[in-house]
Parts: C-alpha cells; structure tokens; sequence
C-alpha cells in the first residue's frame, strides 16, 4: 500500500518505513537553515580538484594544437618558398642564366634564394643541367641565424639551345 501526503511518500509494500519519519515529516527532509546545510570543505576541494586537472589537460591539448598549427604553417611556407625559387631557376636556366639569386618580396625580407646550374650532359642533342636551388632564412628561432634551411635539386632541359 502507497500513502502518498504530497511531499513525501510512504511505501508498506517494500519495507516497514522509519516510525521517525512517520511522526515527524521535517525529519526526512534535510532543514536548508541547519547548520549541516551545503556542501562540505572537502566536499568542494574535491570538486576544485577535478575541475583544475580537467582545465589543466584542456589547456595542454589546446597549447598541443596550436603548436602543431604553427610547425605545420612553417612547413608549408618553407615548401612553398622552396618551390617558387625552383621555378623562377628553372626559368632562369631555360633563358641561360646558369647562377642567381633573389627573394620573396617585402613581406619576407628575411627569406632570400640561390641557384646554381652545372652541365649534367646532353639527351638527343638537348642539354640538361642539373640545378641546385638554396633557400636561406626561413628559421622562425631568432636564436638561430639565417642559415640554409632548404634545398632542392631539380634536373632541367634547356630546349632553346
């Protein structure tokens, strides 16, 4: 049998209830205005104690991600550097300039490139040149300084000779 008074209920079916409890309802209820009301300090240590491991493995993720962000820009930036001065080398040597330099504009004033051109032989009467391509100063460390950071060799046909 279920006795339900609105705030508290008593079931007889599953256990004899507390005769306490029965005489005086405020009993079973926790009074907010007695001194044992809230949370206690080891209580909220505790929950501190989770939520600062769980804020100090999000940052470590985060700062793992940015990071990574950043050696991977650095990558591609020096690909793309290395790549362009490839081209403009290639370029150079088809028009017969086996030796030069330049650099990426202003926005790089830092990051310059050479080349260089040495005969490699010829394939059916076309020459071929083997083409070393440098680029300096993509370091992102202002400790190091602006040594080679890069290099490609790339062979070329020169069909306009």
């Amino acid at each position: 049998m279920i006795l339900d008074f609105g705030f508290w209920i008593l079931d007889f079916r599953l256990r004899r209830p507390n005769q306490s409890a029965i005489r005086n309802p405020q009993s079973a209820i926790r009074n907010p205005q007695s001194p044992t009301a809230g949370f206690t300090l080891i209580e909220i240590m505790v929950a501190l104690a989770i939520l600062g491991m769980s804020a100090m493995v999000l940052l470590d993720a985060h700062y793992n991600a940015l990071r990574l962000h950043a050696d991977t820009r650095d990558q591609v930036l020096a690909q793309q550097f290395l790549e362009e001065a490839m081209g403009q080398a290639e370029l150079q040597v088809a028009a017969g300039t086996l030796t030069g330099s330049g650099t990426f504009g202003k926005q790089y004033p830092d990051c310059s490139y050479s080349f260089v051109g040495q005969p490699s032989g010829a394939q059916q009467g076309i020459p071929l040149y083997e083409v070393v391509v440098s680029v300096k100063g993509l370091s992102a460390d202002s400790d190091t300084d602006s040594s080679e950071n890069g290099s490609m060799t790339v062979f070329v046909y020169n069909v306009g000779q």
